[in-house]
C-alpha cells in the first residue's frame, strides 16, 4: 500500500516523467515506423498524419461539430491541393476532392476501389452493414431493401404516413408557442422510420431505442479508442442494448412471417428474414441486425437534416415559400373541399417543392463524404495511393 500510495501520490513528479518518456518514446518509434511503411518509392500526397492511432481525428470532429468541416478540408486543399494524406478514425486516409475527385471515388470498379467504412463506424454499426458489403451480398441486401422502398411500394405508404405525420406532429406542438425544428423533426422522423419502415410500434422500445441510437451514432464518428468513459465506448454498449431490443423482435418477426401473419414486404425486417443467400440460406440474425442499424441510422439523420434546411430555407426566402405554398394550396383546391390522405398522384405535382429539396442537397449536402478502400495500388492526379 505505501508504495502504491508514493507512485501516485509523493513520487507523482518521477511518476510523470517516466509517462512522459514512454509517449515520447512511443511516438518516435511510430513515426520511424510510418516512415519506413510509407512507400518511399513512390508519390504520395502531401499532408499531416498527425498523432498516432488519432491522426487528425480530434480536428476533425471539432470542426464536424461546429457545423465546419467544409472549412477543415478547405484548409487543407489551399495547403496540400486538392487531393492529401490524413489519418482518420485509425485510418491513414487520402482524401480526394472537387468533380473529379467524385468521379474518381464513386465511378472505379471494385476491383481497385471497394466499399468500406472507418474502424469506428464498422465496430459500432457491425461488419455486416450494408455501407461495408460488396459483390454479390450487397446486391442482395440492396435489393431487400430496395423492394420494400423503391417508388411502386412506397405509393402504399403514402397516405398511412401522411396521417401519421399529422397526428404526432400536432400532438408534438399542442400549447407550444415556440419549437425547436431539429430536436422535433428529430424525434418525428425517428418515430415514421420506426414504425412505417421496421414495424416497431411500441412507444417505450421507441423511446430506448431513440436514445441508444443517439449515443451509436455519436460513437461511429469517434476515435476507436475501447476504454471506460470514451464516446466509442459507451456507443459500444448502446448498440449492445440495442441488439438485446431488436432481437426479440427479429424472432417474433420470423413466427409472424411462418404463419403467414405478414409478407415479406410488410416492412424492411421481413424483406431481410426472407432474403437467401447464394446458397439459398437465410442470412445471419447479426447480419439482418446489422443492417436494420445501419439504415436507421442512415435514414434517420439524413431525412432530418435534409427537413431542417428546408426549413431554415424557406424562413430565409420568402418568395420560395410563397412559391411552395402556392403549389400545396392548389392540391387542396383540386380537391374541390374533400377531405382525404395525400396521395401519390399529388406527391407527383410536388415539383417545387422536389425541386427546393434537390437544390438544398446540391448546395448543402447531408453527407461529409464517401469511404473506399483501395485493394490495389492505384493513382489519382498524379499522386500513388497505396493498397490498404
Amino acid at each position: 500500500m505505501v508504495e502504491v500510495y508514493r507512485f501516485f501520490g509523493l513520487e507523482s513528479s518521477t511518476s510523470m516523467i517516466l509517462v512522459a518518456i514512454a509517449l515520447v518514446t512511443f511516438v518516435v518509434l511510430y513515426n520511424l515506423l510510418l516512415r519506413r511503411n510509407e512507400h518511399p518509392a513512390k508519390n504520395l500526397p502531401n499532408g499531416y498524419l498527425g498523432l498516432p492511432v488519432i491522426g487528425e481525428s480530434w480536428s476533425h470532429l471539432r470542426a464536424m461539430r461546429r457545423n465546419r468541416g467544409a472549412d477543415w478540408v478547405n484548409e487543407r486543399v489551399a495547403k496540400y491541393g486538392h487531393i492529401f494524406k490524413t489519418s482518420l478514425m485509425g485510418c491513414p486516409t487520402v482524401v480526394v476532392t472537387g468533380q473529379a475527385g467524385n468521379k474518381f471515388v464513386l465511378s472505379t470498379d471494385e476491383v481497385a476501389l471497394t466499399m468500406k467504412q472507418p474502424v469506428s463506424v464498422t465496430r459500432i454499426v457491425g461488419r455486416h452493414n450494408i455501407f461495408d458489403l460488396n459483390g454479390n451480398r450487397y446486391k442482395r441486401v440492396k435489393g431487400a431493401m430496395m423492394s420494400f422502398l423503391k417508388p411502386e411500394s412506397l405509393q402504399e405508404y403514402i397516405g398511412i404516413m401522411d396521417d401519421f405525420v399529422k397526428t404526432n406532429l400536432l400532438v408534438k406542438i399542442k400549447g407550444k408557442d415556440t419549437i425547436k425544428v431539429v430536436p422535433l423533426l428529430k424525434d418525428l422522423t425517428f418515430d415514421v422510420s420506426c414504425s412505417l419502415l421496421f414495424g416497431l410500434y411500441d412507444k417505450p422500445t421507441k423511446e430506448a431505442l431513440f436514445q441508444d441510437l443517439a449515443l451509436v451514432l455519436k460513437g461511429v464518428w469517434s476515435i476507436p479508442v475501447n476504454f471506460p468513459g470514451t464516446i466509442f465506448w459507451r456507443a459500444l454498449r448502446a448498440r449492445s442494448r440495442v441488439d438485446r431490443r431488436v432481437l426479440p423482435i427479429i424472432r417474433k418477426r420470423k413466427d409472424l412471417l411462418e404463419e403467414g401473419v405478414v409478407r415479406a414486404k410488410s416492412d424492411i425486417i421481413s424483406s431481410l428474414i426472407t432474403l437467401r443467400d447464394e446458397n439459398q440460406q437465410p442470412i445471419t440474425e447479426e447480419e439482418i441486425m446489422d443492417n436494420i442499424v445501419a439504415l436507421i441510422l442512415a435514414s434517420h439523420d439524413t431525412t432530418t437534416s435534409l427537413l431542417s434546411l428546408m426549413v431554415w430555407k424557406l424562413a430565409k426566402d420568402l418568395k420560395l415559400q410563397q412559391n411552395i405554398r402556392q403549389e400545396h394550396m392548389e392540391i387542396l383546391r383540386e380537391r374541390q373541399g374533400m377531405q382525404g390522405l395525400l396521395s401519390w398522384t399529388e406527391v407527383q405535382k410536388m415539383k417545387c417543392t422536389w425541386r427546393a429539396a434537390q437544390e438544398m442537397l446540391r448546395l448543402i449536402p447531408i453527407l461529409f463524404g464517401n469511404s473506399r478502400k483501395a485493394l490495389r495500388d492505384t493513382s489519382f492526379a498524379g499522386y500513388d495511393i497505396p493498397k490498404g
